[in-house]
C-alpha cells in the first residue's frame, strides 16, 4: 500500500509540475500573443483612419503598423512553439506518469504474488490442521452424545428398582 501511495504522489507531483511550469508558460505566451495582436489591430485601424495629406502622421501610423506586424510575427512564432512544445510535452509527460504507476502497480502485484506465494504452505498446513479439528469435533461430539445417553441409561435403571417397588408396594396392598 505504501508503494501504490508513492506512485500516486509521484504521479501527482509530476503532473502538478506540468500544469504549475509548462501550462503557465503557455498561457502567458497566449497573454501576450493576444495582447500584440490587439495592438496590430489597433495601429491597422490608425493608419487606415490616418490622414494621406498629413504625410508626417501617415508615416508614423504606417510605422506604428509595420512595427506591430513585426512584433506579432515574432510572438505568433513564439506562441505556435508554446503550442508545439506544450503538445509534446503533454504526452510524453502524462505517458510517463502513467508508465510509473503501471510500474508501480507491477511491483506492488509481484509482491503480494511473492507474499502469497511464501504462505501457500502454511496456508495449506491451517487448511489440514482446520479439517482435522473438524473431525476430532464430531468425533468428540458423538463420544459426549454417546456418553450422555448411557448416563442417562444408567440413571434410568437406577430409578427403575425404586419405581418398580413403589409399584409393586403399591399394587399389592402393601
Amino acid at each position: 500500500m505504501i508503494l501504490f501511495d508513492q506512485a500516486q504522489r509521484s504521479i501527482k507531483q509530476q503532473l502538478h509540475t506540468f500544469i504549475k511550469e509548462d501550462v503557465r508558460k503557455f498561457k502567458d505566451t497566449k497573454k501576450q500573443f493576444d495582447r500584440v495582436r490587439e495592438d496590430m489591430e489597433l495601429a491597422q485601424v490608425k493608419n487606415a483612419q490616418a490622414p494621406r495629406n498629413k504625410v508626417h502622421e501617415a508615416e508614423e501610423a504606417t510605422q506604428a503598423l509595420i512595427l506591430s506586424r513585426k512584433a506579432f510575427r515574432h510572438l505568433a512564432l513564439d506562441y505556435v512553439l508554446q503550442i508545439n512544445v506544450l503538445q509534446a510535452k503533454k504526452k510524453f509527460e502524462i505517458l510517463d506518469a502513467m508508465l510509473s504507476f503501471m510500474r508501480a502497480q507491477y511491483t506492488l502485484f509481484q509482491q503480494g504474488f511473492n507474499i502469497l506465494d511464501e504462505i501457500d504452505p502454511y496456508m495449506k498446513k491451517l487448511a489440514a490442521q482446520l479439517d482435522q479439528l473438524v473431525i476430532d469435533s464430531a468425533m468428540e461430539k458423538r463420544e459426549m452424545e454417546h456418553k450422555h445417553a448411557l448416563i442417562q441409561q444408567r440413571t434410568l435403571m437406577q430409578l427403575q428398582p425404586e419405581v418398580n417397588r413403589r409399584h409393586y408396594s403399591a399394587h399389592s396392598g402393601g
